[in-house]
């Protein structure tokens, strides 16, 4: 009879972690070096009675990764492609921390970082990073981090030059490193001193800070030159502004029609079409109006773009 009760036990006990239960994402942080890695630090709180949970990661090539509980104890875990597992009893919070190159991305001298959360961001640059553009304006700044709204988000920088002798954290990480991931520490290649991010000098210019505000300016001022299109960014190609203006002249337009048209220009041919409302201080009906003329007389194009209104320039 003892026995047999010891044999339900034990099979109650394998059938525990097949239980998969619902958590919340506590914070989501991301600490960008120099090299282009990306140390990645989620505190996971799991839903009461729960054993295990999944949590999609946000890269697939990933390096010395570490879960622990709130205490600092190591709890088993299990990765099914870019889908981490993790195994708990009595956990009350989970930090998973790891490295990885595939968020980022370099085309000539300019990076970014892309991803995409359902919770807010916070983004740590290098102490010379220049922000020079981003998809939604910061929730936060803070010295050189930045807190991202949810969503899918990219943020483009540069890396401003320093002197040799300078030290610029960068962080190349060997494969199957289970180093601990604390705020302080990274792993470092084999047969080279460890390399630990420096703060910022006090007297020191905060580059992300002055790059961020450089655009929130031209954002206030309808400065922004550019626009993204398929990950890229380009300008209404083959006439001036001063043309434009002038061959909008040749039109019966109101000052707002004509100002909304001159907006787009300075995008990049398109925008969203709240946007552009925004712009000008109208209501949504004057606008959806305002639009609905330009688009007959053949001026733009109003579409349907992940369930917000765009508006695109056709002369």
């Amino acid at each position: 009879m003892r026995s047999k009760a010891v044999m339900v036990l034990v099979i109650a006990l394998m059938a525990l972690p097949l239980v998969s239960g619902q958590y919340s994402v506590e914070s989501l942080g991301l600490t960008v070096y120099s090299d282009g890695y990306v140390k990645v630090v989620a505190v996971i709180v799991p839903e009461n009675y729960t054993v295990s949970f999944s949590v999609p990661l946000l890269a697939t090539n990933v390096e010395g990764l570490t879960v622990i509980d709130e205490n600092g104890k190591p709890l088993p875990y299990e990765i099914n492609g870019s889908t981490l597992t993790v195994y708990f009893e009595n956990a009350t919070g989970v930090r998973i921390a790891y490295y990885t190159p595939d968020l980022t991305a370099k085309n000539g001298a300019i990076w970014s970082i892309r991803f995409n959360s359902t919770v807010p961001v916070k983004i740590t640059f290098p102490d010379n990073a220049v922000i020079v553009d981003l998809t939604d304006i910061p929730l936060e700044i803070d010295g050189n981090s930045i807190l991202m709204p949810p969503g899918n988000q990219t943020v483009s920088y540069v890396l401003e030059y320093q002197p040799t002798g300078t030290n610029v954290p960068t962080v190349p990480p060997t494969s199957g490193t289970t180093t601990e991931l604390s705020n302080s520490t990274v792993p470092s290649n084999p047969g080279s001193p460890s390399s630990t991010p420096s703060a910022p000098d006090e007297g020191s210019t905060n580059w992300t800070v002055v790059g961020i505000l450089v655009l929130l300016a031209l954002a206030a001022g309808g400065g922004f030159a550019y626009m993204k299109r398929g990950g890229k960014e380009e300008r209404t190609p083959g006439i001036s502004r001063e043309d434009f203006e002038r061959r909008l002249k040749e039109y019966e337009l109101t000052k707002d029609e004509e100002n909304a048209l001159l907006y787009l220009f300075d995008r990049g041919g398109r925008a969203k079409q709240a946007e552009v409302r925004e712009m000008l201080g109208i209501p949504k009906t004057t606008a959806w109006r305002m639009f609905q003329r330009l688009e007959k007389q053949g001026l733009v194009r109003v579409y349907k773009k992940k369930r917000e209104n765009w508006v695109e320039l056709k002369l």
